[in-house]
């Protein structure tokens, strides 16, 4: 066994070969025989810098192992003609993620999950690419020692002995190994793995059920297209957001409380709520007298937006989506298209509409989390709130667009989240205008990944630090990472380790 040793102590991409070379002539010298059974095993940003390598020359490893990290969605993201994820990368990966990992979410161990299992586009790569998690884990486990400064701010307390970690690794490790290496391989071998990635699965669920139900760009990128309604045809792409078009839009509706009764049939579609060529509203397709049961046809726009630096993929920023902005009919066009024949607009649409379908999104999470992670959260966990809803100055899309869902904390006790809306009655002055209820909502996902990693982070974490959602959320804290990586990348830090 060889670790390679890096000035500054940070496994720096464009010195990983240098660092490889000299560990590897080290252990020839010390007596290891030629051999081409050689593996990789990676920790935390280390993986990143492996993976770099190993996809430069593949031909020197059986396998490797990433432990708290994961292969880049640059690997990836390419997609077959069934949509089916193509696994761009050479070298057979062991992927392992500790649930409580607070640098290496879960949430991101979940999406590796989806590419490399649920949507692998060949069937060796179940075996090639397997992930797995190891429950109450944290990221600092996979090692030992004392934690960085940047891993002990931000990592999660475990719930697990680290010497159980250690076991579980050993043991997944190894039965990988044997796995990749033909000569030895042995059927128990595959089986073992398996069933670790059948109960990897069972612990994803919930989490991948919610960015499902988001329509979570990241597995597959939204649609766009320039018509009004977007193609259900096309395995490329996401079309609109489930939670969307059968959640939001029915609590919007409020067929159960009007005096008539309706039915919706949805067609939510994912566009680019600021695009003005074409413009994309909702509508209502339809109408009915009142006098007898009816189904409405109608349609949503959504956008869903993520963190701006989501972008660089380190696993530390929120996965799902901050805001589901998201273009409905208000309530009282509902219920005029049902039948009611003047519908009061203080009345269906007065109240904060978007705290209400907020409210539902968040008791759908704490009754689909893991029971674990719920009982854990309920716990140690900072419940949501929601409060009332934020209306621009003027009921302006502009305004709307770019005022964003507000998250906060509230004395340390709860988790403030507030919609931004605009709302017009059907008999607004600007007759383009009239009917919409626009709400920033929370996402399924978010309210899934808060209850799983972030809720945590205050109470259940080793420092108390927080994360915030929204377009920058934890701006502070990746500044002070890029900032601690250029000390060491100027190699400052090395060299003042030497003074």
């Amino acid at each position: 066994m060889g670790i390679p040793q890096f000035i500054g102590d940070s496994p720096i991409p464009r010195e990983t070969g240098l660092a490889i070379n000299s560990a590897l002539r080290q252990m020839k010298q010390e007596g290891m025989p030629s051999t081409d059974n050689l593996f990789f095993i990676a920790h935390s940003v280390g993986g990143i810098a492996i993976s770099k390598y190993l996809n430069h020359f593949p031909e020197l490893a059986k396998g490797q192992i990433l432990m708290g990290s994961f292969l880049g969605k640059s690997y990836l993201s390419n997609l077959d003609g069934k949509g089916r994820t193509i696994i761009n990368y050479p070298v057979s990966t062991l992927t392992i993620g500790g649930t409580l990992d607070g640098l290496a979410r879960i949430t991101r161990i979940a999406a590796a999950f989806w590419y490399q299992q649920i949507n692998a586009s060949q069937p060796t790569d179940i075996e090639n690419f397997p992930v797995v998690t190891i429950d109450g884990a944290s990221h600092m486990q996979f090692a030992s020692g004392q934690a960085t400064s940047f891993v002990a701010d931000f990592d999660l307390k475990p719930a697990i002995e680290e010497a159980e970690v250690h076991q579980q690794v050993g043991a997944l490790v190894s039965q990988f190994m044997y796995a990749r290496l033909r000569d030895i391989q042995s059927e128990n071998n595959l089986k073992f793995l398996a069933k670790k990635q059948q109960k990897t699965e069972q612990e994803l669920k919930p989490l991948l059920d919610s960015l499902l139900l988001e329509g979570y760009n990241g597995f597959k990128p939204a649609c766009y297209n320039r018509q009004i309604d977007n193609t259900r045809k096309d395995p490329k792409c996401t079309p609109f957001s489930p939670w969307i078009q059968n959640n939001a839009n029915e609590i919007m509706a409020a067929g159960d409380l009007c005096p008539v009764k309706f039915t919706l049939d949805v067609k939510d579609s994912f566009h680019r709520t600021y695009s003005v060529n074409p413009i994309h509203l909702p509508q209502i397709r339809n109408s009915c007298d009142g006098k007898e049961p009816c189904r409405l046809e109608v349609s949503s726009v959504t956008q869903a937006l993520y963190n701006c630096l989501e972008i660089f993929d380190t696993g530390f920023f929120p996965v799902s989506a901050f805001s589901l902005r998201t273009k409905m009919n208000s309530r009282q066009k509902f219920w005029k298209y049902a039948g009611v024949p003047a519908p009061n607009f203080e009345e269906t649409d007065g109240a904060s509409l978007g705290a209400e379908i907020n409210q539902h999104v968040y008791k759908w999470a704490l009754e689909n989390a893991g029971k674990s992670a719920r009982h854990y959260f309920n716990q140690v966990g900072t419940p949501i709130e929601m409060e009332a809803d934020i209306l621009p100055i003027v009921s302006a899309g502009p305004l709307w667009i770019w005022n964003y869902p507000k998250y906060k904390y509230d004395d340390n006790k709860l988790y403030v989240v507030k919609s931004t809306v605009m709302k017009t009655p059907i008999n607004y002055p600007i007759a383009s205008a009239r009917g919409f209820h626009y709400c920033q909502l929370l996402s399924p996902a978010a309210a899934m990944e808060w209850i799983y990693v972030d809720g945590l982070r205050l109470k259940a974490s080793i420092s108390g630090n927080t994360v915030v959602y929204g377009p920058l959320g934890g701006i502070v804290k990746a500044l002070r990472f890029v900032l601690r990586g250029l000390l060491r990348q100027t190699r400052t830090k090395g060299l003042l380790k030497r003074v």
